[in-house]
């Protein structure tokens, strides 16, 4: 697994202001010794008015110094008063790295990628679940096993539209580049390779999570990338080739250490670098 590029580095206030006692007490500390210097000197000088001048100067900046010097204690105590972070760097840029991508949601607007393309909703049936437009992947928890549909209601599944799915203005146009669509979220697989126990909500310490998804006409040796997200952060990737041929199911999983732990999580799926779609999910 990659290790994240980190972006810049944010320092909490309390450093701040814990550097900028330091500083001013280094200040003060070279005004005070500034003064004992010129108080010595003072002592030498061979003239009545030239030691009475110098003796004041000296006297100027040992008042300075000491009013530095307590500009810095509470600069000190000020830091120790406000709440202790830890730097950390900023966690949008680690995902974007992560994921491999440049923006998040711009990868996932089907108005950049396929333009001109009138959104198309087909006739739903009993097996076939509805297509929701949204702007963006939301997470929508519910306790029924109905399959989340994709983000994006611009395109119009090629394995999931029905026989007499088209519209007024003619047949629906499938993109060229959407090859994969969602199936089902489960926890299991049973001998005939169908999900078990899908849905959208989990309960905590799952030990895998299965991502179904229909394919049709996928290249040979098509690159599938699954992309795993908790709570906006990247935790696991994984690529693979798809040896799928015509149309037919399939599916990727992942089975993290201690399992699942509580969060929301979106998987991101890709074949040959184009998105296809995105699985949104909740641990509880």
């Amino acid at each position: 697994m990659q290790r994240p590029y980190n972006a810049g580095v944010v320092i909490p206030a309390s450093n701040l202001l814990g550097i900028a006692a330091g500083i001013v007490a280094l200040v003060a500390l070279l005004i005070f010794l500034n003064a004992i210097w010129v108080a010595r000197w003072a002592r030498r000088a061979a003239y009545y008015g030239v030691r009475r001048d110098a003796q004041r100067t000296a006297n100027r900046r040992l008042t300075l110094a000491i009013s530095v010097f307590a500009l810095a204690g509470v600069l000190l105590v000020t830091s120790w008063i406000v709440p202790r972070e830890t730097a950390q760097p900023p966690p949008l840029s680690a995902a974007r790295a992560e994921a491999g991508i440049g923006t998040a949601t711009a990868s996932l607007e089907p108005a950049t990628a396929i333009p001109d393309v009138t959104p198309v909703v087909a006739t739903t049936t009993e097996d076939t679940p509805p297509i929701q437009p949204t702007s963006l992947p939301t997470l929508q928890p519910t306790s029924s096993a109905t399959p989340i549909p994709e983000p994006t209601s611009a395109l119009v599944s090629p394995v999931a539209t029905p026989a007499n799915g088209s519209t007024a203005a003619g047949e629906a146009q499938i993109p060229p580049d959407k090859r994969l669509v969602l199936n089902a979220i489960a926890i299991g697989v049973d001998a005939n390779g169908a999900p078990i126990g899908a849905g959208t909500t989990f309960t905590r310490g799952v030990e895998t999570i299965y991502i179904f998804f229909d394919f049709r006409d996928v290249p040979p040796s098509a690159l599938l990338r699954h992309s795993w997200f908790r709570d906006g952060g990247s935790v696991f990737f994984r690529s693979k080739r798809l040896a799928k041929n015509g149309q037919g199911t399939d599916y990727v999983s992942w089975s993290p250490p201690g399992g699942f732990q509580p969060g929301l999580y979106e998987v991101r799926i890709a074949l040959g670098g184009v998105p296809q779609f995105v699985a949104n999910f909740e641990v509880r």
